[in-house]
């Protein structure tokens, strides 16, 4: 009796569970059903996008950027119209530029300004201005220098552009050429590096630089910019440099401008009238050793029976440290190849110098025939100060150099 019952239990429970699924399997398609009719009584619309007839800017000069912001810049629009022209064949094409009214004050500079995001510039994209009266030749044979300035006050950045030269010697045409920047005095001797785009008698660079510094310290600043040539040994050489002395107002107001300069000029002819006298320098900063190697010296003022010795100082704080003499050598333009070797920490790199004087050895004193500085930004300019930052600079190397010799009081010699 029992066993029927059970039977007829779970017959009874599978049919109520076949009826569960199929009114859940009915329920789920009529939802099914009834989404895509309610999908398909939608009417499609498409959004119209009113044109942009104007770029968006960030006027605010005094803007700037977080950290999580991204800045955005609409474009400005081009418009394209044609013309027939009577009486001429073909069809002719203009294109008028629609940019905003106060963008036409940038016309011509590679300006970093605060619509553009600093990274962003591509300088070689825009037209600069062909006026003749920021591109004129320089006359003779000085070689001029066009670049761009902007200080960008709530970064503490100085934005240099440098955008081309002009009237390179014949001799330098076929050589690439480049430009080293150096702001001076910095903590960093690195030179910033910008290659001409082609070779040539003109040629253009279009790049940009930023150098870090505070507003405090832009007035005591200046920078510093050498142009060389590098020929198929790839060896350096300098054509000119220029120092300009940066003041906070006057980048203020002329700021995106393009100016230029004339590159003081440097040649491998006697620079003065005392003479000439070449040196190679090298630092190594594991040893802590300074390397002077005085090489030869031509043009000197004296008898060639005359000998001649060159007397090197060591100086800090105008404190001489050590000196150093070489042997005498005979004649106008004596050669000495010799090595003299000072301990120098590199902490004392800014502070430390170097003083070479030629001397002739007399019945008394030593009769001076000329002297040369050469140091860091407080005692030396131009290619004084460019021998020694690339003595810093180049540690593996001996850096060699002619410098002019100074006229100089007479001095102690070697006993």
């Amino acid at each position: 009796m029992a066993d029927p019952l059970v039977a007829l239990a779970c017959g009874l429970s599978g049919a109520f569970l076949f009826l569960l699924l199929f009114g859940l399997s009915v329920y789920l398609l009529w939802r099914k059903r009834r989404t895509q009719t309610l999908y398909r009584g939608l009417t499609p619309t498409t959004p119209t996008i009113p044109r942009c007839t104007a770029p968006v800017l960030q006027t605010s000069e005094s803007s700037s950027y977080g950290s999580g912001d991204v800045p955005f810049i609409v474009p400005p629009q081009f418009k394209r119209t044609s013309q027939l022209n009577e009486g001429k064949e073909g069809r002719e094409y203009t294109e008028e530029w629609e940019l905003h009214p106060d963008l036409h004050s940038q016309r011509g500079s590679l300006t970093v300004g605060s619509c553009f995001p600093l990274g962003s510039i591509r300088p070689d994209l825009y037209q600069l201005p062909e006026e003749p009266s920021e591109w004129a030749l320089p006359n003779g044979s000085a070689v001029r220098l066009w670049f761009a300035l902007r200080y960008q006050q709530e970064r503490e950045q100085l934005v240099v552009s440098l955008l081309r030269a002009a009237n390179l010697p014949i001799r330098c045409q076929s050589n690439a050429t480049l430009v080293k920047l150096q702001l001076l005095p910095s903590d960093d001797r690195r030179h910033r590096q910008a290659k001409a785009r082609r070779k040539g008698c003109h040629p253009q660079f279009n790049d940009t630089f930023v150098f870090q510094v505070s507003n405090g310290c832009v007035d005591q600043c200046s920078l510093n910019m050498s142009m060389y040539t590098v020929d198929h040994q790839k060896k350096h050489h300098l054509v000119g440099h220029i120092l300009i002395p940066l003041r906070h107002s006057e980048i203020k107001e002329a700021a995106g401008e393009v100016q230029w300069r004339d590159l003081d000029n440097e040649s491998d002819q006697p620079l003065s009238k005392n003479g000439d006298i070449q040196v190679s320098l090298n630092y190594n900063q594991s040893l802590h050793r300074l390397t002077v190697v005085v090489l030869r010296a031509r043009g000197l003022q004296c008898s060639s029976d005359a000998g001649v010795f060159a007397q090197v100082s060591l100086k800090m704080h105008n404190q001489v440290v050590r000196n150093k003499w070489t042997s005498v050598a005979k004649g106008n333009d004596p050669s000495f190849n010799e090595r003299l070797t000072f301990r120098l920490l590199p902490i004392q790199l800014d502070t430390a110098f170097l003083t070479l004087q030629l001397q002739q050895p007399s019945t008394k004193d030593p009769v001076s025939l000329g002297i040369v500085v050469i140091g860091p930004f407080m005692y030396a300019r131009g290619r004084e100060l460019e021998h020694w930052n690339d003595m810093v600079s180049k540690p593996q190397e001996l850096v060699r150099q002619w410098h002019p010799l100074g006229s100089a009081d007479t001095v102690q010699g070697p006993h």
